[in-house]
């Protein structure tokens, strides 16, 4: 993977890295209008931040040994540990705070009888850590479908998981919580047990799928989401429509055609590796 691969997959707009070792700001796939992206990159090693999505920073390469004789203030992780706790402590007193109800989001996503975690008139969806399950932040969604991370929260290694108790059985990863709601959908349609895992991004989803044995993906069809499929090697699949993920083929062709793509993937399937 390259430098601007690695800058695409946290979901920077970057085609050719300038390598003077000095900040670049830079748009993002979900902020293409604004600089809510920046990077530096030497030509040797570089590290990325998405202001919108990232807690962090994500260095490359990640290898220790190409860091070992650097230290950069942006590397300094204890005050944003700090605020890593602080902000795990308020979502879970928002957690607590939130109401089981509807929500705009769900009706709009093809389930109006769905019912979630509601707070004022956002639905909150809980971040939580991949081995801890810990409340880490939380994804806000606005009625108009806006999403927000708690600012300061953790986000790398953290998920929503449906269906947990099926873990065992077989995972699907994948990034947004529609995505996995349909995706849930058409694994009833094929009265198939397992869990979904929401990674809220392609980058996060690497980091945990490479974590887990046996998995599949229904990878966002877009370039981050497919070179992510990709780089974890698990079987995966995706719309045929460029732009889509899960959500958007349930809503254009129904839960038969989530069924048929469903079909065709089995987490029990081994991991493929490439080359």
């Amino acid at each position: 993977m390259s430098f601007e691969q690695h800058a695409q997959m946290h979901g920077l707009m970057v085609r050719h890295a300038i390598s003077d070792g000095r900040w670049h700001r830079v748009p993002t796939v979900d902020k293409p209008k604004k600089r809510n992206g920046a990077y530096i990159w030497d030509g040797e090693r570089g590290v990325v931040r998405n202001w919108a999505t990232m807690e962090g920073y994500a260095k490359y390469p990640d290898r220790q040994e190409a860091w070992k004789d650097i230290k950069l203030r942006v590397f300094d992780d204890s005050a944003e540990k700090i605020r890593q706790a602080r902000v795990a402590k308020h979502a879970q007193e928002m957690i607590r705070q939130a109401v089981y109800d509807k929500h705009a989001y769900f009706a709009a996503k093809g389930f109006p009888d769905m019912k979630g975690l509601v707070l004022n008139d956002e639905l909150l969806i809980p971040m939580r850590d991949f081995v801890t399950y810990e409340p880490m932040s939380i994804q806000r969604i606005k009625p108009d479908g806006e999403k927000r991370f708690l600012a300061g929260g953790k986000t790398k290694n953290t998920v929503f998981i449906i269906n947990k108790k099926f873990m065992n059985v077989g995972v699907y990863l994948c990034e947004g919580f529609a995505t996995g709601l349909s995706i849930q959908t058409g694994l009833e349609a094929l009265f198939r047990n397992a869990a979904v895992v929401v990674c809220f991004s392609a980058s996060n989803m690497i980091h945990v799928g490479r974590q887990i044995k046996r998995a599949c993906v229904f990878a966002d069809h877009d370039d981050t989401g497919i070179r992510a499929a990709e780089e974890l090697g698990f079987p995966w699949m995706k719309s045929e429509a460029a732009g889509e993920d899960a959500n958007d083929l349930h809503m254009r062709a129904g839960v038969m055609a989530l069924r048929k793509a469903l079909s065709e993937l089995s987490p029990a399937s081994p991991r493929k590796l490439r080359g």
